[in-house]
């Protein structure tokens, strides 16, 4: 009897193990808990990195210092640092690069760091227009600082450091920088954590403006160390560290040359803690349920908010015949892989536009009329006369292709859905309407913004129809994605409260 006892124990210990470790497995390869594809180049590291970072304090004494945990509900806002002394206030910022759309996921990425770490976000201006890539963290300083407004039109005085970087003073005609709540609404985001601009890139501002001082530590160039009150990690690649949010000895680093986190970066003592980069969407890969929940409500909150570009939007949809009234599409083929992928980019969507079209049709709407039917080049007017009687299928397209009527890769969809339409289609380059985008201007150089604002009015217009259709592997498509999700959550929300 006791044999058999000890035999059934035995049992028992080996299910439980056989279960543990599959459920283990489970989180490790879940889409639930997987990490996002960013569809980017990995960039190997040039030398190997240490699997995990030790970033134990020191000095003994550090060890027991830590800031407040975030273990609480999304509702509930956590930073209230504004009650803070200064003297206790701790910080932490990164360097923004590349396109437009890849800085606002660093910005959503250094957010809900913060809010992990109850820190206050010391965040870097938008860059928008000619942008600069990924690199060693002293090069993105120096194109941030090149950028600052009181930098002189020449770059004179960082003249020894643009020839080691290999940099050039940029043309202040072909960017803008702008702070990223004059463009995205981060009301939300501001409930639930402190965040203030970053006017200057340089480490004297720092100084000034929050009391953050370097303590003359040789400039180590990459890697992770402490200089005085600033714990920098400097990364050797794109991809260096990944920011977890649960404690484990063995992390999967994917693609990343290194892991953290969080329950170590809250124990550090530094007063800031500087990235070079949070670049990437599965940097600050989720675990917890209640991460997934503010992660989720942060990229919802953060819509456009410019006031000139909310308001020629409203045009464009009005001249569209309303919300909801088209299908919006955005077609990406400006440049690098979407150059040569865009004959079948074409082809995709136009197939799925006729599958959302199909999915549409209904006992009461009228078969789709043949081409014959349908003036040649119809013009606006015609098409929404004839979209009226369910005659033809009416389409927005949001591009960065200048010329999308001579390129032949587009002739297909004209083809097959001649009631597409572009921005120029809509309202021309120098029609008086777009003189309400020139009312913004650069600080510095006094130009119109109208150039870097025009796409965001392309993008929002395309979120507001019935359906939309992105181009596969676009971030910029996938931010115009989300708006549409809102826009058609707020109208099932209306309808709903209308049939209550």
């Amino acid at each position: 009897m006791a044999f058999r006892s000890k035999v059934t124990l035995l049992c028992l210990v080996c299910t439980f193990y056989f279960i543990a470790n599959t459920l283990s497995q489970f989180r490790s390869t879940s889409a639930l808990f997987s990490e996002e594809n960013d569809n980017i180049v990995h960039i190997q590291p040039s030398r190997a990195w240490p699997t995990n970072i030790n970033l134990d304090s020191e000095k003994q004494t550090h060890r027991n210092t830590e800031t407040t945990t975030v273990d609480h509900a999304v509702s509930k806002s956590t930073n209230d640092l504004g009650k803070m002394p200064l003297s206790d206030e701790k910080y932490v910022t990164f360097f923004t690069h590349s396109g437009f759309q890849n800085q606002l996921i660093q910005v959503e990425n250094g957010i809900l760091l913060a809010w992990y770490l109850n820190r206050t976000l010391i965040l870097p201006k938008a860059l928008m227009g000619e942008a600069f890539g990924w690199s060693y963290f002293g090069k993105l300083h120096l194109e941030h600082m090149l950028r600052d407004d009181a930098v002189s039109d020449t770059c004179a005085e960082f003249e020894n450091e643009m020839n080691y970087w290999d940099v050039r003073c940029p043309d202040r005609e072909r960017y803008a920088m702008l702070s990223f709540d004059e463009i995205f609404d981060l009301t939300w985001a501001k409930q639930h954590v402190r965040i203030v601009m970053r006017d200057e890139a340089s480490f004297d501002w720092l100084e000034t403006k929050f009391g953050i001082r370097r303590a003359g530590v040789p400039d180590r160039g990459n890697g992770s160390y402490v200089d005085g009150d600033i714990l920098f990690f400097k990364g050797e690649t794109r991809y260096d560290w990944r920011i977890f949010d649960t404690a484990s000895k063995s992390h999967p680093r994917s693609k990343y040359a290194a892991t953290l986190d969080i329950h170590q970066l809250r124990k550090r003592p530094e007063k800031l803690i500087h990235f070079s980069s949070l670049f990437g969407t599965g940097k600050l890969p989720i675990r917890r349920p209640e991460h997934w929940d503010f992660r989720n409500k942060l990229q919802l909150s953060i819509t456009y908010r410019q006031p000139g570009v909310l308001w020629m939007t409203e045009q464009f949809i009005q001249k569209l015949g309303g919300e909801g009234n088209f299908i919006g599409l955005h077609v990406r083929s400006g440049d690098g892989w979407f150059v040569k992928a865009l004959p079948e980019n074409i082809n995709s969507v136009v197939s799925k536009i006729t599958k959302a079209v199909d999915s549409r049709q209904t006992s009461v709407d009228s078969i789709l009329s043949s081409p014959t039917e349908i003036p040649l080049n119809p013009t606006l007017d015609q098409c929404l006369a004839l979209a009226k009687q369910h005659k033809v299928t009416l389409i927005y397209m949001a591009t960065d292709a200048r010329s999308p009527r001579s390129e032949p890769a587009f002739d297909p969809l004209w083809k097959r859905y001649p009631c597409t339409f572009t921005m120029d289609d809509i309202i021309g380059q120098e029609d008086e309407a777009w003189s309400e985008l020139d009312k913004y201007t650069d600080k510095r150089t006094g130009s119109s913004l109208r150039k870097f604002l025009i796409p965001l009015v392309d993008a929002a217009t395309a979120s507001k129809g019935w359906f939309f259709i992105g181009s596969e592997g676009s971030t910029f498509s996938g931010y115009i994605l989300r708006l549409h999700d809102i826009f058609q959550s707020n109208l099932n929300n209306q309808s709903k409260a209308l049939e209550a």
